[in-house]
């Protein structure tokens, strides 16, 4: 009785090897040349070949397309994904789409920080706070505002954002807003949105947390829950705690971690005022726009040691 090998999932050997090739810099040609010369030919056993890295490891690869400097390594780890099959590609579909069409058109060659801030302003996603775009431009401009937003819209002006760069190029002074569309717009730091808001420090008012924890003090409030943190407020507001003092203050943090009950038995006073106000909806929101600092804070940013 003859057995037959079970059946590679794969895309098609067109697909993979195209896909590749716009990676690698290379045409389909040279990459099946390449390919070729490791005994991996255009057939239904090539492509099991390379869905296997057992039999195609990934030394065998970098020897081959990488040892002439033809390819960079960094190229090669991202087309060997493609190469692979369909599992490792959805692998790549956590590499920011944004970078790779970048990094497509402008060449891999091309450093992020090395690329006119005006050309990476197409690529830039106020969303993505962290990825190598947004830290490309944070390099360039640090927390300057030079983000410009479609009116009533959280959309980047490219075109108008891009003209007030080659402005600020060209020795113009900065300013805090220009014209889109007609309308005088407010400019952000890199990573900032129009109308964001960060959650406020309980005992320093206008000032955000990051990551739960206080940028003044350091003090971590994760384990607070929002009306604990609206009790320590009114208790900053009475004098009955000072947030300077930072053995209090990480006394209050342990007692408000056990919640609003816990601090009202130590604090009856407040206490009632909390219910008062709760209930006419006048407690503090412990919510600060972005736009309304006197310094723009990093996103994401913070110290996780404490």
């Amino acid at each position: 009785m003859s057995s037959t090998t079970p059946a590679v999932s794969t895309s098609s050997w067109e697909d993979r090897i195209e896909k590749a090739s716009a990676i690698l810099g290379l045409s389909p040609e040279e990459v099946e040349a390449t390919l070729e010369s490791l005994g991996v030919k255009r057939d239904q056993i090539g492509l099991e070949m390379l869905s296997d890295e057992s039999v195609t490891p990934f030394g065998d690869l970098r020897r081959a397309f990488c040892e002439e400097g033809k390819v960079k390594i960094a190229q090669l780890r991202l087309a060997i994904k493609y190469l692979r099959g369909p599992k490792e590609a959805e692998k790549a579909s956590d590499i920011d789409p944004d970078l790779l069409v970048l990094k497509e058109k402008f060449g891999y060659k091309v450093g992020l920080k090395d690329m006119d801030p005006a050309d990476l302003i197409q690529y830039y996603n106020p969303n993505k706070p962290t990825n190598p775009i947004s830290n490309a431009l944070r390099k360039h401009f640090k927390d300057d505002p030079v983000i410009a937003f479609i009116p009533g819209s959280k959309q980047v002006a490219v075109a108008e954002t891009a003209n007030y760069i080659a402005d600020l190029q060209q020795g113009f002074e900065p300013t805090d807003a220009i014209e889109v569309n007609g309308v005088l717009s407010r400019l952000y730091p890199v990573g900032v949105v129009p109308n964001q808001t960060l959650d406020e420090d309980p005992l320093y008012e206008g000032h955000p947390l990051r990551r739960d924890r206080s940028s003044v003090n350091r003090v971590n409030w994760a384990k607070v829950g929002h009306e604990a943190r609206q009790f320590c407020r009114l208790l900053v507001e009475a004098d009955e705690v000072n947030p300077d003092d930072r053995l209090s203050v990480i006394h209050l943090v342990r007692l408000a971690e056990q919640g609003v009950e816990a601090l009202r038995d130590v604090y009856p006073e407040i206490g009632l005022e909390f219910r008062e106000r709760m209930d006419e909806e006048d407690l503090p929101k412990l919510k600060v726009k972005i736009s309304e600092l006197t310094y723009s804070p990093r996103i994401n940013s913070g110290d996780s040691r404490l």
